[in-house]
Parts: C-alpha cells; sequence; structure tokens
C-alpha cells in the first residue's frame, strides 16, 4: 500500500507504508485495492492525509516557504497557502491583500493607514521593483473587487497572487538575509 504524495500537512514529498486504503472486492470477492486511494501517514509529521482519485485532503499548500520573515508576516502568508490548500481562492486572495499591509508595517510604515497608504510605502521605500508595480496593483484590483462586489476568485488569480506575494518575501526578507549571512562568513575568512 506504499502511496507517494506531498503531504499538506509538513509539506514534505513522502511515500507512506502506513494507513488505511479503500479496498474493494472483485468479481472472485477478493478484497484488493487497485488504485492507490485511502487514508495515508505521514512518515515526516505522522498526520493522515485522505486521497481519492484526484482528491486529496488536505490539499497540498501553494507557493514556497519563505525564511526569515517575521512571525506575523510568515503567519499571514501561510494562512494565505492554507487557504489554497482548500480550494478557498477568494479567501487566498484576501489575505494576500492584507500580507502588503503586514509587510508595509514590518517595514515602517504607520499603522492604522489604509491599504493605498502601505501600497505607495512598499513603492516609494522601494520594496517593490519598479517592474513590479503592476502586481501590487492586480493585488489591489482583485482585493477590492473580492472585498466589494459579489464575485468568487478562480484557482489561477490565487497562484498569481500568492506568486507575487512569495517573491516579494523573497526579495524583501530571505535574500537579504542570505547574503547577510555570506558577508559575515566572507569577512571571518579575510581577517
Amino acid at each position: 500500500m506504499d502511496f507517494t504524495y506531498t503531504c499538506g500537512y509538513c509539506g514534505s514529498r513522502v511515500t507512506s507504508e502506513r494507513g488505511m486504503s479503500l479496498n474493494t472486492k472483485n468479481r472472485d470477492g477478493y478484497l484488493g485495492n487497485y488504485a492507490s486511494q485511502g487514508v495515508y501517514i505521514c512518515p515526516n509529521c505522522k498526520y493522515p492525509t485522505f486521497i481519492y482519485e484526484d482528491m486529496q485532503v488536505p490539499g497540498n499548500n501553494y507557493g514556497n516557504s519563505v525564511d526569515h520573515v517575521s512571525k506575523e508576516v510568515e503567519d499571514v502568508y501561510n494562512e494565505a497557502r492554507k487557504s489554497f490548500s482548500v480550494a478557498a481562492y477568494t479567501g487566498s486572495l484576501l489575505l494576500c491583500r492584507k500580507l502588503l499591509m503586514h509587510v508595509a508595517v514590518d517595514f515602517g510604515a504607520d499603522k492604522n493607514k489604509n491599504f493605498f497608504d502601505y501600497v505607495n510605502y512598499l513603492k516609494d521605500n522601494h520594496y517593490v521593483s519598479q517592474n513590479s508595480g503592476e502586481w501590487i496593483d492586480s493585488i489591489r484590483k482583485f482585493g477590492n473587487v473580492a472585498t466589494h462586489q459579489i464575485v468568487v476568485n478562480t484557482k489561477e488569480d490565487a497562484e498569481k497572487m500568492i506568486k507575487f506575494c512569495e517573491m516579494l518575501l523573497k526579495m524583501n526578507y530571505e535574500y537579504p538575509a542570505l547574503m547577510n549571512q555570506e558577508s559575515d562568513s566572507t569577512e571571518e575568512t579575510n581577517s
């Protein structure tokens, strides 16, 4: 009953040998599971995952984790990814919009401003590259529509917004931290 999948809890690619298959009887009355379906136990985190045909519960978090972000920013980003994993695409998109506010405040913007002020803060202080301004405007537009109109966002909409947020976080948190680590190790070897 081995099955390989990406665990929706810990994000690890695993092959599980433990769990409970969904057995079926063949015409001779023997039990058998000819498809990889059932409940599998992740060997990494020990949580169960239900798999049936093309459905997995919990699903995979879309996007990648990002290192060196503040706890609050990480929590909002991961909540957007988890919302995606349960097909809550409108919720995921609204969280991406909220994430921009948290990032702006994390980098020094005043609290209790409106979303427009946070977007301008990120742009004016170069936390968003010149070519990425359209992405922020896109998150603003999608977020405004999701908030103020009766609309359900698509999987593709949520994928785009999570990809942008991941890029924004990597460029402003993870990559600078890596460069600082590299600079620290270079200073040690050059001294």
